[in-house]
């Protein structure tokens, strides 16, 4: 019928980044002429993002595309992302891919689901995207592409060089955002502390510019930062930061390696005493920030002696949680051709040892929430508790019967369950 919604169901692989790509598809569809999904059977046509950063999330993509061919043959499917790139001739192969899209290409991706599944108006709606696909948290994409060159990344080859995007348009998109009824919007960048603007902004100068949006916004929205590199915390930053109270206290901060030799021949542009430096200054600064890492376990030649200063370095720093990941030889990568393979068992047994740690570090921080106030953005209802995080990204479970749905709420931590805060709601922060 002419009137009948087409029904798209979207699957978005890996990053914030990829997420923030599928949600802008979405708001360039909008919801006038279409419905989303999550069921296969009732999807007219199906979008696909990939991620190609491991052999893993390769594997993802094929296993994903063989189940929907073997469950809906007749559902077209345009994929998108960057396995477009890295794995491009094989997408071909699948009966049920009907068109490919590089990453980053929003406009492109909305354009190919129109084309299968009838026009529709190209412009934003009243709707976020990020409700629309059932997310709680807006992203908002600012920078894209890197020009860095570490050893066993391939995403400088599928996403390109840097590129950022205008001071004005951050800001109104992160002001839609808040508007359509969002607490927290996510900055996300495939580089994001390498921001920077046509007329010389940084990222310390983009938190400026959006001091007035949040300060006009509801009490308690915030903006919280995604990944950032370790020699990017500069003193501006950290000092634009400690004025803005609406940027959350949580950083992630990727260290790789705590063995110097290790670091060096990954390419990465400091070595363990200067990262230790930087976590601790900004464990200084905000005493109570989460502050993440990410771990790459086994990379070609990793000894046990360097394995073991990795140990000891995560276990010295005031660490809250860690992602542990295994090196995955990428195509077209130096470390792809490196000699000297750590194999499989050893790296299964480094990559415990260091998730073990990680346990241990993100209950030491869940603890120290114990006994007061949080803001606490509710996300999901169980059968007698919501669930949400805190602005430090602790997780935290508030026992009240109402329908509070996506609030802000204050709550206090009162007791722990597993790695879980949990609490009574005091107040709502926002309506």
């Amino acid at each position: 019928m002419a009137d009948e919604k087409i029904s798209v169901l979207v699957r978005s692989l890996g990053c914030r980044v990829n997420l923030a790509d599928a949600a802008d598809a979405v708001d360039r569809l909008g919801c006038e002429r279409y419905r989303y999904t999550t069921d296969i059977h009732a999807a007219d046509v199906a979008l696909l993002h990939t991620c190609t950063v491991t052999h893993k999330a390769d594997r993802d993509v094929r296993k994903i595309l063989g189940a929907w061919m073997r469950d809906r043959p007749d559902l077209p499917v345009v994929v998108s992302g960057c396995a477009v790139v890295s794995m491009g001739e094989a997408l071909r192969g699948y009966e049920n891919v009907s068109g490919l899209v590089p990453p980053g290409n929003s406009q492109a991706v909305a354009e190919a689901l129109a084309a299968l599944g009838g026009p529709a108006p190209a412009s934003s709606g009243p709707t976020s995207p990020f409700q629309l696909l059932g997310r709680r948290r807006a992203l908002v994409k600012v920078q894209d592409g890197c020009n860095a060159r570490c050893a066993y990344c391939i995403i400088p080859l599928v996403r390109g060089p840097e590129r950022s995007l205008p001071v004005e348009a951050v800001v109104t998109k992160v002001a839609r955002m808040l508007e359509l009824g969002h607490h927290e919007v996510v900055l996300s960048g495939i580089h994001l502390g390498r921001y920077q603007s046509e007329n010389g902004t940084d990222l310390a100068g983009l938190l400026r510019s959006l001091s007035p949006v949040f300060e006009a916004s509801s009490p308690g929205c915030r903006l919280r930062l995604s990944s950032i590199e370790p020699m990017e915390f500069t003193p501006a930053l950290l000092e634009e930061i400690s004025r803005d109270r609406f940027v959350c206290r949580h950083f992630h901060i990727p260290l790789q390696s705590g063995d110097d030799e290790v670091l060096g021949r990954m390419g990465r542009p400091y070595r363990t005493k200067r990262y230790a430096e930087i976590i601790r200054s900004l464990h200084q600064h905000f005493e109570d920030a989460a502050l993440g890492t990410d771990v790459l376990v086994g990379f070609p030649g990793e000894s046990e002696a360097a394995a073991e200063n990795t140990r000891r370095l995560i276990e010295s720093l005031p660490l809250s949680y860690l992602h542990v990941f295994t090196f995955s030889p990428r195509p077209g990568t130096p470390a792809g051709e490196m000699p000297e393979r750590v194999p499989q068992e050893i790296m299964r047994r480094r990559s415990a040892v260091l998730r073990d740690i990680g346990r241990r570090h993100w209950l030491e921080f869940s603890k120290r929430g114990l006994g007061r106030p949080h803001q606490v953005l509710l996300e999901k209802k169980t059968q007698n508790a919501w669930l949400g995080r805190t602005g430090e990204y602790r997780r935290f479970s508030v026992e009240y019967q109402g329908d509070i749905y996506e609030e802000l709420v204050e709550a206090r931590a009162e007791s722990l369950d597993g790695d879980t805060l949990v609490g009574v709601v005091s107040s709502q922060v926002k309506s």
